[in-house]
């Protein structure tokens, strides 16, 4: 009877140490990046005004503008990794990148694997054509186009959600989709005629828009009038619950008092000039 007592604590001293380790790598994800005095943030600058290469060859944007708030108010310095978008989540998931800021909408999908900050802002899918394109108002009215996206996005998604399920608004229609890993390829092709359409951010379609004087784009509706809204979120590793609480108590005062919206008009206007 002894030695099973024996057992038993043994037992339950060791589940207990095992718990308690996993606590403690939980809480200190945040101590070590204070330790090591910087912060990673994985992103893909090719979502102006959000993110895009400045005119320093370096990421640039409204989104950057906020990682170096979150660094500032950890008191770290900001490291970035400029990776395609649908690589994004395996960095915070190994650990190479602490967070993900790059117009990634919450969704509850991507919940599933990483944890989200509060949303900074909110944006919709919209629709990119030709100027002289009368024809298009609804998405049933791409009906047999060809319709570009970007790779691992929402709207990614939503296209082909549309095109191959069978209740798909799209489905059978003669559709089709190309999906980018830049979207400014996309607008060339789109330029060219080899896409019809494209379907993207509205602040990413605004911003093509502008570097493209021959294209046109509007909020993406059903002709049910239904339409699409996105917020987007800081991502990191899941169970990183401390970390997300900084970010958070950071995040929210810039949102309050309109310091991201600043970001994102500055950021609007001097992705613009580049393409200029």
């Amino acid at each position: 009877m002894k030695k099973l007592t024996a057992l038993l604590l043994i037992a339950a001293l060791t589940l207990s140490l095992f718990a308690g380790c996993g606590k403690s790598a939980e809480k200190n994800a945040l101590d070590i990046i204070k330790q090591r005095g910087y912060i990673t943030m994985a992103t893909d600058a090719a979502w102006a005004p959000y993110e895009y290469v400045g005119e320093n060859g370096q990421p640039d944007g409204c989104d950057i503008e906020l990682a170096k708030e979150i660094a500032k108010g950890l008191g770290v310095e900001l490291k970035i990794i400029n990776a395609a978008f649908d690589t994004l989540p395996t960095y915070v998931e190994s650990g190479e990148a602490d967070m993900i800021l790059a117009a990634m909408t919450i969704t509850e999908e991507r919940k599933q694997t990483m944890d989200f900050s509060n949303p900074y802002t909110v944006a919709q899918q919209y629709i990119i054509v030709a100027k002289d394109n009368s024809s298009v108002k609804t998405i049933e009215d791409m009906a047999g186009y060809t319709i570009g996206t970007h790779l691992g996005t929402t709207g990614d998604f939503l296209v082909c959600d549309e095109i191959d399920l069978d209740d798909g608004v799209l489905h059978g229609t003669g559709a089709s989709y190309a999906q980018y890993k830049d979207l400014t390829v996309a607008s060339l092709d789109l330029n060219s005629g080899a896409l019809q359409a494209v379907v993207c951010d509205g602040p990413m379609a605004e911003n093509m828009c502008i570097r493209n004087e021959n294209l046109k784009c509007f909020p993406l509706v059903y002709a049910d009038g239904s339409g699409t809204d996105e917020s987007y979120g800081v991502a990191v590793k899941k169970g990183n619950t401390a970390l997300l609480e900084a970010i958070n108590q950071i995040l929210d005062p810039l949102v309050a008092d309109g310091t991201f919206d600043q970001f994102f008009v500055k950021h609007v206007e001097a992705s613009s000039l580049i393409a200029e």
